[in-house]
């Protein structure tokens, strides 16, 4: 009796060891992950814009900026009445005629013909006022909502161009100022443009 509860201890012993050792990371060549020890935070200043904080705040940016207005919209709806959303669209086309330099890249995907139209809709109309408009590869998700202003402000959050977004959903954003941070986000911008279409 004593010799099989040693035996049965053993086994358990051994099992355990085994689903241990076996949860064990792999090895990784750091060379293909590099392995950062610190979070390297770059100084700027920060302002929550939450819900229906978001739609004023951006048409003033809009008529303020003095040089640039890039953008990054997963889905700004098309609407054939005036509401915040095309007002918001008319500021940018507005901006470029005073001679701000306006780049907008938009979704479009092939399995959500819904945001596609819609952005396609709204690229033909900034495209019709010189707006510089170009889309992401069918086969990739672009759902950034991102605004970097005169290399200086960055609005980066969950509002998309749309009714509901802008007048009845909880959506969060950040409002972030400082040169260094904008930088940082318009290399990230120049590499989703370099990779965009400036047709369908």
């Amino acid at each position: 009796m004593k010799k099989a509860k040693i035996e049965i201890l053993s086994l358990t012993i051994l099992f355990f060891y085994f689903i241990i050792s076996g949860c064990q990371p792999a090895a990784v060549d750091n060379d293909d992950y590099p392995v950062h020890d610190t979070l390297t935070l770059i100084p700027t200043k920060a302002k929550m814009v939450c819900n229906r904080d978001y739609y004023p705040l951006m048409f003033s940016l809009f008529d303020n900026s003095q040089k640039s207005i890039f953008c990054v919209m997963y889905n700004i709806n098309s609407y054939e009445y005036d509401n915040e959303v095309t007002r918001l669209v008319d500021r940018l086309i507005v901006a470029h005629e005073r001679g701000v330099v306006v780049k907008v890249l938009l979704e479009q995907s092939d399995w959500n013909s819904d945001v596609t139209n819609s952005n396609h809709k709204v690229g033909d109309k900034l495209k019709s006022y010189g707006v510089d408009v170009r889309y992401d590869p069918l086969t990739v998700t672009t759902h950034c909502k991102l605004f970097i202003i005169d290399t200086l402000y960055v609005m980066v959050g969950s509002t998309n161009w749309t009714i509901s977004a802008v007048n009845s959903n909880n959506e969060a954003n950040t409002l972030l100022e400082g040169e260094e941070i904008a930088l940082d986000f318009i290399g990230y911008f120049e590499d989703l443009w370099k990779n965009s279409f400036d047709g369908r």
